[in-house]
């Protein structure tokens, strides 16, 4: 007796539990305004990077520093194209178009900051003009990026996944700084 009025309550509870679920006022999120905001997770998930010290005493120091940062910025930028990868096309039309172009220009920028780097690691800086002569040469290969603002800028291009953006709720706190 005992074991049917378990089995019972058992059933009881489950059905209730599944209708209960069946009839949720909250509206279902759209796939693209999803996908927008787990890509400003992706987006968003790196902390600010600190300016290096550039010291005209000691140029071996500040070339290091700089060589450093231009390694961390490059880690970040493969991190940041893995995560995006791992993200695929949004789910909108052209989206996979988007999401090639932004890649791409990830990509590119990745290349140019790792070369950069490997440049300035490999520059001769025995004094203070030879350190600038050094970060203009690293300056030069940037020129091209000067504009870049990252994949969201690319991905924005779009107009449905524009508006995704604007209404996904993990991208509102970027609206405001």
């Amino acid at each position: 007796m005992v074991r049917r009025l378990i089995v019972g309550v058992a059933l009881a509870s489950s059905a209730a539990l599944s209708v209960a679920g069946c009839g949720s006022d909250e509206p279902k999120e759209a796939p693209e305004v999803a996908w927008a905001g787990k890509a400003c997770g992706v987006l968003n998930q790196g902390k600010t990077l600190a300016v290096p010290k550039i010291d005209a005493v000691d140029v071996v120091q500040s070339k290091q520093n700089l060589v450093t940062m231009l390694d961390d910025i490059s880690a970040r930028l493969k991190t940041l194209s893995m995560d995006m990868q791992g993200l695929g096309a949004p789910p909108v039309p052209g989206g996979q178009a988007v999401h090639a172009t932004a890649m791409g220009r990830l990509t590119s920028t990745s290349s140019a900051v790792t070369t950069a780097s490997r440049q300035l690691r490999k520059a001769k800086v025995t004094d203070a003009k030879s350190l600038q002569r050094a970060i203009k040469r690293v300056g030069a290969a940037f020129a091209a990026y000067s504009g870049y603002q990252g994949p969201q800028q690319d991905l924005r291009a779009n107009p449905a996944l524009n508006s995704a953006f604007a209404k996904a709720p993990g991208c509102q706190a970027e609206k405001t700084s």
